[in-house]
């Protein structure tokens, strides 16, 4: 029994009429009859009463005809499932992303987006630090992910710019320099710094070295941390001062005032990071929403 067989034996029960049924087959009324004998000696059961006049459902037939429409029924959804997940228009994306990406309103948006043009794509988030984000990419447990810094494999991943942003200085609100309207990179040379960094990579911390560069010194990174609120905990604690993104500077953390950099045109950049040559289409989805929302792909 095929489902073809299930759409002949529907198609004539609702007919009840070999010649008409044939016609909306597009079959010949004898191929239609020895696809309806030989479903009957399948099942071993008799489905229809025929005469020369007349074609009715008997007993087994009415009952058979109830569940050959749900199989039919369950075999189409099978397919527009399928197709649709084969578009990308159906199933699930686990996307990583920094909390500073939210600050930023990145995350959201993209997403938003993303759920306007497939809406029955569902998305799991997972709030990570960069490090951790590509290296479950690697192993296949992300999709994609929202990153600072790309820790890994350059080779094995393409990235797609999503957002710059101006850097900032975080203060103590007590501090000398939090008098000032806006700083320069030799205001910091005597200071203590708290950034961003992972064991071996360096992280934020590479933004403090183009600040050092600028000004001539050599950043003191007394407190690292592993993300950009416990950097400013820190700070309002007195343990020195942090450069974050403007982003982070909206926050409004008690104890704290943030200054802008005149002299450093650095900036603080977040990325759309999937597999290279990842065919997924739910990761083509994303990428391709990233891309009409100002994303630029990255080298």
């Amino acid at each position: 029994m095929d489902l073809r067989q299930l759409r002949y034996f529907v198609t004539l029960a609702e007919q009840l009429h070999f010649g008409n049924a044939a016609e909306a087959l597009d079959i010949a009324p004898s191929a239609l009859s020895m696809q309806i004998q030989s479903l009957e000696r399948e099942l071993g059961v008799r489905l229809l009463d025929r005469t020369k006049r007349s074609v009715s459902l008997c007993a087994a037939g009415t009952l058979f005809l109830d569940e050959a429409k749900r199989t039919l029924a369950a075999a189409e959804n099978a397919r527009r499932v399928a197709m649709m997940a084969g578009r990308g228009q159906i199933g699930a994306l686990e996307v990583g992303y920094v909390a500073s990406a939210a600050y930023a309103g990145i995350v959201q948006r993209l997403l938003a987006r993303h759920g306007e043009q497939y809406p029955q794509v569902s998305t799991r988030l997972h709030l990570l630090d960069s490090p951790a984000q590509i290296r479950l990419l690697q192993q296949r447990d992300l999709d994609a992910c929202i990153v600072r810094t790309h820790a890994g494999h350059r080779d094995e991943t393409d990235r797609i710019l999503l957002l710059r942003e101006t850097l900032v200085v975080a203060l103590p609100a007590g501090h000398p320099l939090a008098a000032r309207e806006s700083l320069r990179a030799a205001d910091l040379a005597n200071e203590r710094f708290t950034a961003p960094q992972f064991g071996k990579e360096i992280g934020f911390a590479r933004h403090l070295l183009e600040i050092g560069r600028v000004a001539g010194f050599i950043p003191n990174i007394e407190f690292p941390t592993k993300d950009f609120i416990t950097a400013l905990v820190h700070v309002g604690a007195g343990h020195g001062v942090a450069v974050v993104p403007q982003s982070i500077g909206a926050l409004p953390l008690p104890g704290l005032v943030f200054r802008a950099l005149t002299d450093v045109h650095d900036d603080a950049a977040l990325y759309l990071v999937f597999r290279r040559h990842d065919a997924s289409p739910f990761v083509s989805s994303l990428r391709n929403v990233a891309l009409e929302l100002g994303g630029t792909r990255a080298d």
